[in-house]
């Protein structure tokens, strides 16, 4: 009786706790300054072409994934266009992507990837949120968007 009252109690106390979100890893290392400084004027040409707000990029990045935004699908879709990882199908390429990745983080981009390989969607903003969300679930510490 005893031991199903403890049951009882672990599973009413894992019920009730809320579960922790992972914290998004932002220090002066990661993301790395020189892939940030590489994709920052391109951030700012696919944030005039799109209309995305400053806000839903940075809530994608650090806090939720949302599914409502056309124009942050398509700014994704645009970051990859312009920086040529992408095919015009919308396919990733993970070997130019890793082009843009320092080496010390190739280990962090390639389990991030290996879950995220088949992109779905109706179009090409579809396909790059695709990749961004499956990217984000895999790692939430780790990605990050610019």
């Amino acid at each position: 009786m005893v031991r199903l009252l403890l049951v009882l109690l672990s599973l009413f106390a894992l019920g009730c706790s809320e579960p922790q979100r992972p914290v998004p890893r932002r220090d002066a290392e990661y993301p790395p300054p020189k892939t940030l400084a590489f994709l920052r004027p391109v951030g700012e040409l696919c944030a005039k072409e799109t209309g995305v707000t400053s806000a839903a990029i940075v809530r994608f990045s650090d806090a939720d994934i949302f599914e409502d935004d056309r124009a942050l699908k398509c700014y994704m879709d645009c970051m990859f266009r312009l920086t040529n990882v992408t095919d015009d199908r919308g396919e990733l390429h993970m070997l130019k992507l890793l082009e843009h990745v320092p080496p010390e983080f190739e280990d962090i981009a390639l389990r991030m990837g290996v879950r995220c390989t088949r992109a779905k969607g109706k179009d090409l903003c579809e396909r790059a949120f695709w990749y961004h969300k499956c990217w984000k679930l895999s790692d939430p510490v780790h990605y990050y968007l610019v």
